[in-house]
């Protein structure tokens, strides 16, 4: 989904330093960034335009970096708990999930992790309440 903070996450674990702004479809190109680790490790973290639903139909703009993604080992999903437009986090896993899975049954079955964004501030509001 848009505007989750993808461009933030590659910029704070590698030297990358893609355009962040506070709105909606910023990144337009893929953004790629070597995270080093220990012991002369490293890989590749990419960040892509976010997916919206239809992008297996070409709606949007990640839809032209899908097949790039095949290629990863694995896919991280990066979920905005509290997104702006006041959608259902779990409902936005399930459908970049199915936009994944229609494009391709690669993707559909390739490992993943999901990474909670902004969590902090849903405590934050629960604590004001």
């Amino acid at each position: 989904m848009p505007n989750a903070g993808k461009s933030t996450l590659v910029s704070r674990c590698s030297a990358a330093r893609p355009k962040i702004a506070n709105y909606p479809f910023t990144t337009l190109s893929p953004m790629l960034g070597i995270v080093e680790l220990t012991g002369f490790r490293r890989f590749v973290m990419a960040d892509i335009p976010g997916l919206i639903e239809g992008a297996h139909e070409g709606v949007g703009l990640g839809h032209d970096f899908l097949r790039h993604i095949e290629r990863t080992r694995i896919i991280a999903h990066l979920l905005d708990v509290l997104p702006a437009d006041d959608s259902d986090p779990v409902e936005n896993y399930h459908k970049i999930h199915a936009e994944l899975a229609l494009h391709s049954e690669v993707l559909g079955n390739k490992p993943e992790i999901v990474i909670l964004n902004k969590a902090d501030l849903e405590l934050i509001l629960v604590i004001q309440r």
